[in-house]
């Protein structure tokens, strides 16, 4: 038997768990592309520290972003489509490059920042190393730096943005964020619980186009994963 995502009345019902969709069962979003930032100064330069840091995007960035671009482009000829983006530097900067070439201004949002490094934002990584938090169980809940975020105030922060952007956008959403804001985006399209939140992750690289999309069945894919092959360009 297929496992699909059935209506019970109004309601939208999990194929796994029987509960109702937390998506409210009005998925305005059908298509969701999700694009990580490009190589910015702090994935380059191991003194920095990463997080809400406002890094700018390297020279080699900014060719991942236009061979980015070039991609996307392609991908989305002829779709209307709304373009998000995280209000960091090193997003925005990406998400402007791609505008140009598919001709829309992204809207920043900042929900859709990285996790929150708190005081260690703008600090060497070795200044963070002396006021980082010792780790607490369970993981979810550790609270790295004073005045940051945890795993989970920070996946709760991604939902309600989500949720908000679900309710209002076209059925194609193309958003320019950070790698863990991004693993907590997939973990809200595919409607993980907190159990999964804490022991499911996802690999994702600089300028890499994960797509989401739902199926003629109701049920929620990914297409693609982590994808890097246009970065490969001449």
């Amino acid at each position: 038997m297929r496992n699909v995502i059935c209506n019970r009345g109004q309601k939208t019902v999990h194929p796994c768990t029987g509960s109702e969709s937390r998506h409210g069962g009005l998925n305005m979003i059908k298509r969701l592309l999700v694009i990580r930032h490009s190589e910015a100064e702090h994935l380059v330069d191991e003194s920095l520290t990463g997080g809400w840091t406002d890094s700018t995007l390297t020279d080699s960035g900014r060719v991942q972003a236009h061979r980015t671009a070039s991609a996307i482009l392609k991908l989305l000829s002829g779709v209307d489509f709304d373009f998000y983006s995280s209000d960091l530097l090193r997003a925005k900067e990406t998400a402007e490059i791609i505008g140009l070439q598919v001709s829309k201004t992204p809207e920043l949002y900042y929900n859709l920042r990285e996790l929150n490094n708190g005081n260690a934002a703008n600090l060497s990584r070795q200044d963070a190393e002396k006021i980082l938090n010792p780790i607490t169980e369970p993981n979810i809940d550790w609270i790295p730096y004073p005045n940051a975020e945890s795993w989970k105030m920070m996946n709760d922060r991604v939902k309600i943005i989500m949720d908000e952007l679900n309710a209002k956008s076209k059925e194609t959403v193309l958003i320019v964020s950070h790698g863990n804001t991004i693993v907590s985006i997939i973990h809200w399209w595919l409607e993980l619980n907190e159990h999964y939140i804490s022991k499911v992750s996802f690999d994702i690289e600089p300028c890499s186009i994960t797509q989401l999309r739902i199926n003629d069945w109701g049920e929620k894919v990914i297409v693609k994963l982590n994808d890097t092959a246009h970065l490969l360009g001449n």
